[in-house]
């Protein structure tokens, strides 16, 4: 699964489970200010969840610190960096990705901007009135009363003067709390994850609880309960086709009605929130890679030191990588003592320029290409004191055109910024997989 695919893969079952929270804990309470923000919160969640990669540290194995071993070279592995070679295959499941996806968006763009194409001419055609921030738009049409940013859509001739005046503070409510900037937001996301059905879902839920809100304010200015819901149900028999906008009887179910009469909530409805909080956790471990997929760092145990002495000697040392897994190497000593290395090396501009530099100087072989030849080659190289690129060599290759090619490019490196142990710089060793792919 490549990054697009997991990013759509991880947004999508992201705003599921943010949904599946709302529908099951939140949907029947009455706080609708805090459900309408927690919807817009887990839609804009979903979008970023994805986007947030970060590593799980590995505790480091052993304690005990390397003296007077001055030329010890620590291991760490960087990333696999992968060359990628097109075959002259017109189909590949990415294109095919890519063609039905960017299809969907297309689509669904294009039914945005028919909806607002048409609220639009139904502002030019009909009469117009400004009065405050609000935009009053008079049509003689069978249409229900609805409203869309600071428009505010009525056909005043078909209501009496208390019902217009009921509509209009239903409707200026709407225009107050912006609630037309949510729906905009939902439609954007439902273009970019047009495949998800679960958007529609936010859309409508939003839609109702925006109703919620501009209900409860309307009995707050003293409208008698009773007329406003006849009023309601008489809003039944118009068309109800701007889905845009805010509609005077979207949606009139039972449990507007009580939703009405509900102005309060259980003591522990707040507390059902944080149900939110391991959901959360569970999709970044989505994200999650372990430390020892960059680094692998291995820690050094040693017996039997020598005295200091300016002659060459070899040690032996053991390099613990795991549970029952040692492995052995010399390492010979020097006049200068060191300790193992604190401040580890890093490529000038950081490990972003070092990979750009990569997939500016590997060529994919022509002869390995044409042969259909791929494979991992595992590069070694030596980080110097001066950050000088040094001992590079092939650990495990996986073809002679591949591992020169990969060996070439290591060999070329710029100068990294050193490792330093104590302030003062040391060799650290580096191994870099790198893996030649044809898609």
């Amino acid at each position: 699964m490549n990054n697009m695919e997991n990013y759509f893969f991880i947004a999508t079952i992201s705003s599921i489970i943010f949904y599946a929270i709302y529908y099951f804990f939140l949907r029947k309470e009455s706080f609708h200010q805090f459900n309408r923000f927690y919807l817009l919160g887990a839609l804009m969640a979903s979008l970023l969840i994805p986007l947030v990669r970060f590593s799980v540290a590995m505790p480091v194995l052993g304690t005990k610190p390397v003296s007077n071993l001055s030329e010890f070279i620590t291991y760490i592995q960087l990333p696999e960096f992968t060359v990628s070679a097109q075959t002259a295959s017109w189909w590949s499941f990415s294109k095919l990705f890519w063609g039905i996806y960017i299809s969907g968006v297309l689509v669904f763009t294009i039914l945005f901007i028919i909806k607002i194409i048409k609220i639009s001419l139904l502002i030019i055609k009909s009469n117009k009135n400004r009065k405050g921030k609000s935009i009053f738009v008079e049509y003689d049409e069978n249409i229900v009363p609805f409203s869309f940013f600071n428009y505010i859509f009525i056909n005043s001739n078909a209501y009496n003067q208390e019902d217009n005046e009921r509509i209009i503070l239903h409707e200026q409510i709407h225009v107050r709390q912006r609630h037309s900037w949510d729906l905009i937001f939902v439609e954007l996301v439902g273009i970019v994850l047009w495949f998800n059905p679960i958007i529609l879902l936010y859309k409508r839920s939003l839609q109702v609880i925006h109703e919620y809100l501009a209900d409860h304010r309307v009995l707050q200015q003293g409208i008698e309960q009773g007329a406003y819901l006849n009023l309601l149900l008489r809003q039944l028999t118009l068309q109800n086709e701007w889905m845009l906008g805010h509609h005077f009887n979207y949606l009139l179910t039972k449990n507007r009605f009580k939703m009405l009469k509900n102005n309060h909530y259980s003591k522990w409805a707040i507390a059902r929130v944080l149900f939110v909080l391991p959901f959360i956790a569970l999709l970044l471990m989505l994200n999650c890679k372990p430390k020892t997929e960059q680094t692998i760092e291995y820690a050094i145990t040693l017996e039997n030191m020598p005295s200091e002495s300016n002659e060459e000697v070899t040690y032996e040392v053991d390099i613990i990588q795991g549970e029952d897994n040692v492995q052995k190497i010399n390492v010979k000593k020097t006049e200068e003592p060191v300790r193992f290395t604190e401040e580890m090396p890093e490529p000038i501009g950081g490990f972003d320029a070092m990979y750009k530099f990569l997939a500016d100087n590997l060529k994919y072989p022509e002869a390995a290409r044409n042969s259909g030849i791929s494979g991992q080659v595992f590069i070694e190289f030596v980080v110097e004191k001066d950050g000088s690129i040094s001992n590079a060599k092939v650990l495990k290759g996986a073809d002679p055109e591949l591992d020169a090619e990969a060996l070439r490019v290591v060999r070329i490196m710029p100068k990294w910024k050193p490792g330093k142990q104590m302030g003062k710089p040391v060799r650290t060793f580096y191994q870099i997989p790198v893996r030649f792919a044809i898609n």
